[in-house]
């Protein structure tokens, strides 16, 4: 039985900030709907909404899609995620294909839970 190893592509980019040098991790379109959903332009709703943005790469040649996310802290959450549903490689360059758009929600997703620390102003708010 031979396991398909879906690509992760894990570069940096001179795009998304103006000190550049962002790091970006993309996947095929498929695999990164399969995990957040898809909808909307390009199918990124999904990974729009937990992520509070998202970029996609596009080979015109082939039409192929790549979605993903920029940041380190970002990047890390979408491999693990990814992982957790697939089986994964990681490349470290971008894929064959240019940046298509980028975009970004009004806000990001709000944290789980509340610290401590938060906890004790409420009760001395009391």
């Amino acid at each position: 039985m031979t396991i398909s190893l879906h690509r992760v592509y894990v570069f940096r980019s001179q795009g998304f900030a103006p000190a550049g040098d962002t790091l970006v991790c993309v996947a095929p379109a498929d695999c990164v709907i399969a995990v957040y959903g898809g909808g909307g332009s390009f199918d990124i709703d999904g990974i729009s909404s937990a992520f509070g943005g998202a970029v996609v790469f596009r080979n015109d040649e082939t039409e192929r899609c790549f979605l993903g996310v920029w940041g380190k802290r970002y990047a890390s959450r979408f491999r693990s995620d990814l992982r957790r549903h697939m089986p994964i490689s990681i490349c470290n360059e971008a894929p064959d294909a240019r940046l298509t758009m980028w975009q970004t929600v009004d806000s990001r997703p709000k944290k789980i839970g509340h610290t401590g620390l938060d906890r004790k102003y409420e009760s001395d708010a009391t």
